[in-house]
């Protein structure tokens, strides 16, 4: 079989992990080879179609070939989860200022559903106190459909959970009472992330609601949370998988001025960071099968750490990264981004001085612009200075071959994106982007055309926001709702409220 080439993105790399795997059991000529057609969609990053020729597979392969394909599934699983944790913070962007619009509008054509939609936002997003006030005022709403309020009764629940006042939420989500699944999942969802009931209730009250053929939106995304919170991940992939992501949460209807219609659609800003949490769980159950192989283990190894960081297991993912460490046989440039990654965790388990001085030392001594994407990365996700470190990450991107350059460009555009200094941000990610593919997810980190929306979205440039959420939508059906958000801020700002469009 011809081995695919090593890929240059930070979708695909480090590759050599994939390469290895091929090179320990190609198929026989003329045998199907899921996984050798898994890659190449991979590196298209067509992730979705990628993990399921392989989930497809998986009962048919041997016990060497089940392991490879378990090991490329969890990078491709772990791909998918930093997509739709940076699609969540450009829709953040977009979303919290649109709803807060919707508030803003005159009386007659104000929206009644948009504070409860705000809330929900405010509070996926951390803002709890925030988000408290904004349940309070819809909750005590009656112009709100009945099973609306009781929603915002459980959010608020949620939202002083989060502030520490667990007796007043236990109370709220006791008197939520019966209401239909959407009201059940609800309270379960919440009770699920604070931890206060146990899975096998979780996982009744989800199987019970995941039979109905007609779940909402919201009840689908319920149900992957509560999923979750069970531990059934398998379930809750079912779910996002039978769901239509591109449709609205809810969309309310009414009339203004001389009896003109308006619709306006609501999305469930959460749905991003549930997908993200999906898609590393299930990372983390292939990467840990993958590992039970021990031809498959030092990669699995170097995998696991970054699955387990980003579900907040840092001790565990120390190990991981350690053990890869302590592995002679590493070459050299995935042992410098081990080295980056183990630098992330120390920083989340509260070592910042060592974190900052072990970045800077590796881009010190480095040249690399994959293992310096891997350093700045590490500072934008923490939020650290980096001073010298960045210094010299710019100094090589600036001085590196456009292509080389291209994942070192976006993740100094990542950066510079978290410091809200957009017009570097954009320089940085124009730099990377292929120019003659501007918005192509097969020439383009989608992770980074993500970035290059919400910096394009701060310094209100719609039209070149819009045209990649427009291709990227495409593929991934949940960009939609960052597009009618935007386009509603778009509407508000330059002509009226009006109806939302997509253009």
């Amino acid at each position: 079989m011809k081995r695919p080439r090593p890929l240059r993105s930070r979708a695909t790399a480090p590759w050599f992990v994939a390469l290895l795997a091929l090179a320990l059991a190609a198929p026989a000529p003329g045998q199907d080879d899921p996984v050798g057609a898994a890659m190449k969609l991979f590196e298209k990053r067509r992730y979705e179609q990628a993990a399921r020729t392989l989930e497809d597979a998986l009962a048919r392969l041997d016990a060497q070939r089940r392991a490879q394909a378990q090991l490329v599934l969890g990078t491709i699983y772990l791909r998918n989860a930093d997509l739709h944790e940076a699609l969540g913070r450009t829709a953040a962007a977009a979303e919290l200022d649109y709803l807060d619009k919707l508030l803003k509008t005159g009386p007659e054509g104000r929206s009644r559903y948009a504070r409860l939609y705000l809330a929900e936002a405010q509070l996926a997003r951390g803002s709890a106190r925030e988000a408290g006030r904004n349940f309070e005022q819809a909750r005590a709403d009656p112009a709100l459909e009945s099973r609306h309020r009781t929603i915002a009764g459980v959010g608020l629940g949620s939202a002083l959970w989060a502030q520490r006042e667990g007796e007043r939420a236990r109370g709220l989500w006791k008197t939520a009472g019966a209401g239909g699944p959407e009201i059940a999942l609800a309270r379960a969802a919440a009770e699920g992330r604070a931890r206060v009931a146990d899975a096998a209730s979780l996982k009744r009250v989800a199987d019970d609601s995941a039979r109905s053929r007609d779940a909402s939106p919201r009840v689908r995304r319920y149900l992957i949370e509560v999923y979750l919170a069970a531990g059934a991940p398998d379930q809750a992939l079912a779910v996002a998988r039978a769901a239509d992501w591109g449709a609205a949460s809810y969309v309310e209807r009414f009339k203004v001025a001389k009896g003109t219609a308006k619709a306006i659609g609501f999305y469930d800003l959460a749905l991003l960071g549930d997908l993200a949490q999906l898609y590393r769980e299930l990372a983390r159950a292939r990467l840990e099968q993958a590992a039970a192989d021990a031809r498959m283990k030092p990669s699995a190894e170097y995998y696991l750490a970054e699955a387990l960081s980003g579900l907040g297991a840092n001790d565990r993912a120390a190990t991981f990264a350690q053990a890869f460490l302590a592995r002679p046989q590493a070459p050299a440039q995935f042992r410098e981004r081990a080295r980056a990654r183990a630098a992330l965790i120390a920083y989340r388990l509260g070592r910042g001085a060592e974190a900052e001085s072990a970045w800077t030392a590796i881009a010190e001594q480095s040249s690399d612009p994959e293992v310096l994407a891997d350093v700045v990365l590490g500072c934008a996700d923490t939020g650290a200075q980096c001073a010298k470190a960045l210094a010299r990450a710019g100094q090589v991107a600036e001085a590196a071959d456009g292509r080389r350059a291209q994942r070192l460009n976006t993740a100094l555009g990542t950066y510079h994106l978290r410091k809200k200094d957009y017009a570097r941000a954009i320089a940085y990610m124009e730099a990377g982007r292929d120019k003659s593919n501007k918005n192509k997810i097969e020439a383009n980190d989608p992770e980074m055309l993500a970035g290059l929306a919400e910096a394009y979205y701060r310094t209100k440039q719609f039209s070149e926001g819009l045209e990649i959420f427009f291709e990227m939508s495409q593929e991934f059906p949940v960009v939609r709702q960052i597009q009618e958000a935007v386009q509603g801020v778009y509407s508000m700002e330059h002509r009226s409220a009006g109806d939302v469009r997509i253009l």
